[in-house]
């Protein structure tokens, strides 16, 4: 009902006309007939009738409409952001080992923000799931790449913990720190910053 009346409030000149020719429509099809007799409209009031009745009738089905129409697309984005909340989780669960490898050039590099191309199965399955999502409207073209730049969501970072993306807690050792270097994607090390 909150989506049908924000709708209303950014439609509000048509549809608010709509509304009030059918208020106003409907209301002189009840007011009773011997109000009308009083004040010597009887005669206009019966030979419209038929007008106002198609006018209400008119009226109300479009407002009914834009109902059903508000109420519709407000399940369906709902029915997605719940599709997605459900996509992202599952994907977080299943990460591969070159997923959490781009996943972790975010805290290797230290960037809120990374060029990444889209044509690499990780990135394309990051992205679709919602776990990364585009930074900024700007994208380059490099060779036959096509680079986007991404970021980790907000609803993904709370549940991307360390241990998820396979980095140590505590400070590395030089074992850990050369195996991490070995498993960066050559795609992601353009922004090289040592560990």
């Amino acid at each position: 009902m909150l989506h049908f009346i924000q709708r209303v409030k950014h439609q509000q000149g048509f549809t608010m006309t709509v509304a009030w020719l059918c208020l106003v429509g409907a209301t002189l099809l009840i007011v009773p007939m011997s109000l009308f007799q009083n004040i010597k409209l009887f005669n206009i009031s019966d030979a419209y009738t038929p007008y106002v009745f198609f006018l209400v009738l008119l009226t109300g089905s479009y407002l009914l409409t834009k109902l059903f129409s508000s109420l519709f697309d407000h399940m369906h984005s709902q029915f997605k952001e719940r599709q997605l909340i459900a996509a992202r989780q599952k994907m977080i669960r299943q990460l591969d080992f070159e997923e959490k490898a781009v996943l972790r050039e975010f805290i290797i590099q230290r960037k809120n923000v990374l060029p990444l191309p889209m044509k690499e199965p990780a990135v394309a399955n990051l992205l679709q799931s919602g776990v990364l999502v585009p930074a900024f409207e700007t994208q380059e073209i490099k060779g036959s790449a096509r680079i986007i730049k991404l970021s980790i969501a907000i609803e993904s970072r709370e549940q991307l913990t360390y241990k998820v993306l396979g980095l140590p807690v505590g400070k590395l050792t030089e074992e850990e720190a050369t195996i991490l270097k070995a498993a960066r994607p050559d795609y992601a090390r353009s922004n090289y910053i040592a560990l």
